[in-house]
C-alpha cells in the first residue's frame, strides 16, 4: 500500500482495508492517518491495542487513551510515559485486570494509597506492587478480599505469619494454598479456611 495519501477520504478507505487484516497492519499506515484522531479513535474503540500505532500526540491524549484502555486494559502499555502515571487511567485498566498494573509508572506501584485502590479493584494487582508493599498486612488483606489467589504475591514472611494467615483464610479460604507448609498443617488455620471455603481442604497438609 502506498505510503502517501493524497486525500483524507481515500486514506480512511485504506485504513479500513488494513483494519480487516488486523490492527498490526496499522503500522504501515501513513503518518497522517496515524495522527488522525477521528480515524484512530474508530480503531482503538474496536481494538484497544491499536493504540501502539497511533501518533505520539494521540498516545499522550488522555481522553483518547482512555477509549483504548476501556476496550483493552493492556493498551496502557502503549500510552505515553506521563499517562502511565495518571491515577484514574491506570485504575480503569486495573479494574479489567490486575495484570495491567505492570504497565503503570513505578511511582504509582510504590504508592501505598494508590495500591490500596488498585487491589480493591483487582487483587491480582498485588503482583506488581513495588517492594516493600507486598509485606504490608493491610494491603495484602485488601487484595485477598477480591482475589484469594493474590496470596501468592504476598511477601513470604507474611505467608509464614500465623496471625496474618488466619485473617487471610477467613477472607478467602483458597489463600491456604499459598500459606507456609507448617501452617497448612495447623488444625485451626485449616478449619478457618474450610469454614470460608469447603474446597480449601485440598490445600491442607495430607497428614492433618
Amino acid at each position: 500500500m502506498s505510503t502517501e495519501v493524497s486525500d483524507m477520504t481515500s486514506g480512511r478507505e485504506a485504513l479500513e482495508v488494513m483494519w480487516r487484516n488486523g490492527p498490526a497492519a496499522l503500522q504501515w499506515a501513513p503518518e497522517a492517518l496515524r495522527a488522525d484522531r477521528e480515524v484512530m479513535l474508530k480503531a482503538v474503540r474496536q481494538r484497544g491495542e491499536a493504540l501502539q500505532f497511533a501518533s505520539a500526540a494521540l498516545r499522550s491524549d488522555l481522553e483518547f487513551v482512555l477509549e483504548a484502555v476501556r476496550n483493552n486494559c493492556r493498551a496502557l502499555e502503549f500510552a505515553s510515559t506521563e499517562l502511565r502515571a495518571e491515577r484514574e487511567l491506570v485504575l480503569v485498566a486495573v479494574q479489567q485486570s490486575g495484570a495491567a498494573l505492570q504497565f503503570a509508572a513505578e511511582e504509582l506501584r510504590s504508592d501505598r494509597e494508590f495500591m490500596l485502590q488498585a487491589v480493591r479493584k483487582s487483587g491480582g494487582a498485588l503482583q506488581f506492587a513495588a517492594a516493600p508493599l507486598p509485606a504490608d498486612p493491610e494491603l495484602a488483606l485488601e487484595a485477598l478480599r477480591s482475589d484469594g489467589e493474590a496470596m501468592q504475591w504476598v511477601a513470604e514472611e507474611l505467608r509464614a505469619d500465623r496471625g496474618f494467615v488466619l485473617e487471610a483464610v477467613r477472607r478467602a479460604g483458597e489463600a491456604l494454598d499459598f500459606a507456609a507448609l507448617e501452617l497448612r498443617a495447623d488444625r485451626e488455620v485449616v478449619l478457618e479456611a474450610v469454614r470460608n471455603d469447603g474446597g480449601a481442604l485440598r490445600f491442607a497438609d495430607k497428614e492433618l
